[in-house]
């Protein structure tokens, strides 16, 4: 998943949003993911951050498990 995964999933999220909306005009500067999520929530977008919050989980979880599998 990583990084393409993300961009993938913002990229997506880009096609549903009005040109003039702060959070589209974000993503399409390549703003940090922070700061297009904090624009998502002052706009109301909340379910996708929501879905940007449980990407990242699965994201860390993933790197967590694969860190512990390499040390043993």
């Amino acid at each position: 998943m990583g990084q393409n995964g993300l961009e993938e999933f913002i990229a997506e999220f880009r096609t549903m949003l009005p040109a003039q909306c702060k959070t589209a005009q974000a993503i399409d500067r390549q703003d940090p993911f922070e700061e297009i999520a904090f624009m998502a929530i002052d706009e109301g977008y909340i379910e996708f951050v929501d879905q940007f919050s449980k990407f990242m989980e699965v994201c860390l979880r993933r790197s967590t498990c694969e860190t512990a599998g390499a040390d043993k």
